[in-house]
C-alpha cells in the first residue's frame, strides 16, 4: 500500500480514529465516578461540545468565519467533536457497566452503542445538529444522572426526575441557539428540538423498567459464607476449606449446611463520598419447576460510601432448606446492583470441618 493510499485511508476513516481514540483514552484515564477531577473534565467536555455544535451551525449559515490564528485550529472541529464524544460515551458505558448486572444494563449500553453508530453513519449525516443534538442529550442525562447523587449523596426518583428536567432545559437552550440562526426560528426549534426529547423520552422509559443502572453506586463484591468476624479494620470471613484441586473456590458456593449453621451474604458496594443510602440484600428460592424465583427475604444494609474498596456488609439467613437459592443485591426502588445464585445441600458428615478463612 503507497503513501498516498494510506494517507488517503487515514482521511476516510478519521472521525472513527478520533473516536476510538477518546474512548480508549478515557478508558485508561478514568479514576471513581466521584473524583473532583474526571467530573471537571466532563463537565468541561459538555460545554465544549455545546460551543461547537453551535459555532458550526453559525460557520454554515454565514454568521461566523473563524480568525486566521483560531482557523487553524478550528480547521480539526470535527475531529476534535469526536475525540470528545468517545470520551465522554467510554465513561458513561464503564460506570454504568460497573453499576449493574450486564443483563439488565444491556438495554442502556445498548441504547449507547446505537447511538454511537448512528452518529458515524454516512446516510444519517445529512440530519447534522438533529442527530447530534439527540446523542447531546443523551451525554448530558447521563452525565447529571450520577454528578447529581454525587453531589448531592443521596439517589432516587426525584433525584432521576431533577437530571432529566435539567437536562431537558440545556438541550431547549441549545436548540433555541441553533434555531435563531435559521430562516424559520419556530419552525427550526421544532426540527431540531424532537431529538432530544425522543432521546430523553426513551431515557425515562428505560428508567421506569429498571433498565438503567443504579449509578452511582457500584458492585465491588459479593460471596456466600459460614461465619463473620472483625479484627481490627478487616472482616474475617470463613469458609469451608476446599480440596487443593478446587482452588478456585473462595467461598461457600456451594453451601453445606450442617443443623445450626447460618448463611452470611457478606457484599462490598461501592459509594461516593458522602453518599449516604440503604441497600437491600433479597433472598430468594428457586420454585421446583426451574423457572421461578419465590422471595424469601429482602433485608435492608444502611451503605455510607468514601471507601475506595467499597462499603462493607453482611446479612444472615437462618431459616432455609436445601436447594438452589439467588441474592440479589438492590436498591431501595428494586434495581439491581449485583447477585449471587448458590446451592445449599445438606451435609451428612459428622467428623469435625476445617475452614479457609480470607480478609477483607
Amino acid at each position: 500500500m503507497s503513501f498516498s493510499e494510506i494517507r488517503s485511508w487515514i482521511s476516510r476513516y478519521a472521525n472513527m480514529m478520533f473516536f476510538v481514540g477518546g474512548f480508549l483514552f478515557d478508558a485508561f484515564a478514568l479514576q471513581r465516578i466521584d473524583s473532583v477531577l474526571d467530573l471537571v473534565i466532563q463537565s468541561v467536555y459538555l460545554f465544549v461540545i455545546a460551543m461547537i455544535v453551535v459555532y458550526q451551525e453559525k460557520e454554515k449559515r454565514g454568521h461566523w468565519h473563524p480568525g486566521h490564528w483560531f482557523g487553524k485550529l478550528w480547521h480539526h472541529n470535527v475531529e476534535a467533536l469526536h475525540f470528545i464524544y468517545g470520551s465522554l460515551l467510554s465513561a458513561y458505558v464503564i460506570f454504568y457497566f460497573k453499576s449493574s448486572t450486564f443483563s439488565r444494563s444491556a438495554f442502556f449500553l445498548l441504547l449507547v452503542v446505537v447511538l454511537m453508530f448512528v452518529n458515524e453513519m454516512p446516510q444519517l449525516r445529512r440530519y447534522g445538529s438533529r442527530m447530534r443534538l439527540g446523542l447531546y442529550a443523551l451525554c448530558i442525562v447521563s452525565f447529571l444522572n450520577y454528578l447529581l447523587p454525587v453531589l448531592i449523596g443521596r439517589m432516587g426518583d426525584w433525584v432521576f426526575a431533577a437530571a432529566v428536567v435539567l437536562s431537558a432545559g440545556i438541550c431547549w437552550y441549545l436548540v433555541k441557539r441553533l434555531a435563531a440562526f435559521q430562516h424559520d426560528p419556530a419552525r427550526s426549534r421544532w426540527n431540531l428540538g424532537w431529538a432530544p426529547a425522543l432521546v430523553l423520552s426513551v431515557v425515562v422509559v428505560f428508567y421506569a423498567n429498571k433498565w438503567i443502572p443504579p449509578v452511582p453506586l457500584s458492585m465491588k463484591y459479593a460471596g456466600i459464607y459460614h461465619m463473620v468476624g472483625k479484627r481490627a479494620d478487616q472482616y474475617e470471613l470463613s469458609y469451608t476449606k476446599w480440596p487443593w484441586y478446587q482452588f478456585w473456590r473462595r467461598d461457600d458456593r456451594p453451601f453445606l449446611a450442617r443443623p445450626g449453621d447460618s448463611v452470611i451474604c457478606f457484599v462490598r458496594v461501592f459509594g461516593p463520598r458522602r453518599f449516604r443510602n440503604q441497600i437491600y440484600l433479597h433472598w430468594s428460592e428457586q420454585a421446583p419447576d426451574g423457572k421461578r424465583w419465590i422471595t424469601s427475604d429482602r433485608i435492608p444494609l444502611g451503605l455510607y460510601g468514601g471507601r475506595g474498596e467499597g462499603f462493607r456488609g453482611y446479612a444472615t439467613k437462618s431459616n432455609y432448606q436445601p436447594g438452589r437459592w439467588r441474592v440479589d443485591i438492590e436498591t431501595e426502588d428494586g434495581r439491581p446492583l449485583g447477585e449471587v445464585v448458590f446451592e445449599i445441600r445438606s451435609d451428612g458428615e459428622t467428623a469435625e470441618r476445617l475452614w479457609s478463612t480470607r480478609y477483607m
